[in-house]
């Protein structure tokens, strides 16, 4: 058995590495480090989501590395335990060992860390050997990826075109809501971003930034406050601070990110990689169900992998004799689940939600976007008033 900060020399051929920790659920992840152990690109970091790298691959809580595979610009391969939802890992036994080889059992950990680099696989004179490490980070993911040259964040709009971008989108959206024939609607707006592991390229582009931008010019249109109200998720999620036009730029650099969101109370989540939707639209429904008022339309974005289709079910039915419409938009080729199915979905007061998928939505025109939008929320509207359900002075 290893101790911390020791090392062991490994047999030639492949090397498998199991990693757990004691009663905690937990994603493992690789990340393919240089001599100056940053990465040399983002694909260099492995998790489930992106399984395999120039010979390391994850398979289940195992990283398994063909050392003949892995390049000569890779020197180390760091092995990555991160808490799988709430919690830290304080007091929890974090384990490594190498199938007919060394082990290694991490000195518990006690201030608020929920990842850590467990042991690390490095070549040395041609050979490989393995580092016992154990070494937290209580920033989560994103910190020890950034520590290590991953970028997780996307490039923010730039702030001097936003007041004439924002305008142009509000007023298409204005022509866009007359067409439609609700003209003078008021409603209030909430976004939901999708920021599982399969998101990253897109976050990373820009694109979810470019996402909120098209968004906040909704809510500008049709809310008496102009704000965004917005939530993020993944594993878990958090209700984010009302997203007002003024503070866009300053919003999306502090909100519009992987693995760790600020929440609007202030308290910090680690969202984790997986999809849960069910937990979002919990909370959004209690959110609104003590704030009664105008309309809601909830702007659902997923790149797909949903895969909780009966409670997703369970909670639009139960939802459909309240003032809240939900626009889910698919931002590609993924597994939606119910989402495909809600023209379908029985049990309803009214069918109170739309769905379409994009291939790329940063190619589509604000025009086509809007009108894809809204092209459902005006026959809700109409519908729920036959019902009786309160739509606020609409």
């Amino acid at each position: 058995m290893l101790r911390k900060g020791e090392n062991a020399a490994l047999d030639g051929g492949r090397v498998r590495v199991a990693v757990s920790a004691a009663g905690t659920p937990i994603d493992v992840s690789a990340v393919l480090l240089g001599d100056d152990r940053r990465v040399r690109s983002d694909d260099d970091l492995v998790f489930f989501n992106h399984p395999a790298q120039d010979g390391v691959r994850l398979e289940g809580a195992e990283i398994v590395i063909d050392p003949d595979a892995v390049p000569d610009d890779v020197s180390t391969i760091a092995l990555v335990a991160s808490v799988d939802g709430p919690g830290t890992f304080d007091g929890v036994t974090l384990r490594a060992g190498v199938h007919g080889g060394p082990r290694f059992e991490a000195p518990a950990m006690a201030e608020g860390e929920t990842v850590a680099v467990v042991v690390e696989v490095y070549r040395r004179a041609g050979a490989w050997k393995l580092r016992a490490v154990g070494q937290g980070w209580a920033s989560g993911l994103g910190g020890l990826a950034t520590d290590l040259g991953v970028d997780v964040t996307g490039d923010p709009p730039v702030e001097a075109d936003l007041p004439e971008r924002i305008s142009l989108r509000k007023e298409t959206v204005r022509v866009s809501l007359e067409k439609k024939g609700i003209g003078g609607l008021r409603a209030r707006v909430a976004v939901a971003l999708d920021a599982s592991g399969s998101m990253r390229r897109l976050f990373k582009e820009g694109v979810v930034a470019e996402i909120v931008e098209r968004m906040a010019a909704i809510a500008l249109q049709v809310d008496d406050d102009g704000a965004l109200d917005a939530w993020i998720f993944a594993t878990e999620f958090a209700r984010l601070p009302p997203l007002r036009v003024a503070e866009i730029g300053a919003w999306t650099r502090d909100n519009v990110r992987l693995h760790e969101a600020v929440a609007a109370d202030g308290s910090r989540v680690s969202l984790g990689g997986r999809n849960n939707e069910p937990q979002v639209i919990e909370d959004i429904l209690a959110y609104y169900e003590t704030r009664p008022g105008e309309p809601v339309l909830v702007l659902f974005f997923s790149d797909g992998g949903v895969a909780k289709s009966a409670q997703i079910a369970r909670l639009l039915r139960e939802a459909s004799d309240r003032p809240v419409f939900w626009q889910f938009i698919g931002l590609g080729h993924g597994r939606y689940g119910i989402l495909e199915k809600l023209d379908t979905l029985d049990g309803r007061l009214v069918d109170n939600a739309g769905f379409f998928a994009v291939d790329d939505i940063a190619t589509i025109t604000d025009t086509e976007l809007y009108q894809r939008i809204l092209s459902e929320f005006p026959t809700w509207l109409n519908a729920a008033k036959t019902q009786g359900i309160p739509l606020g002075s609409n």
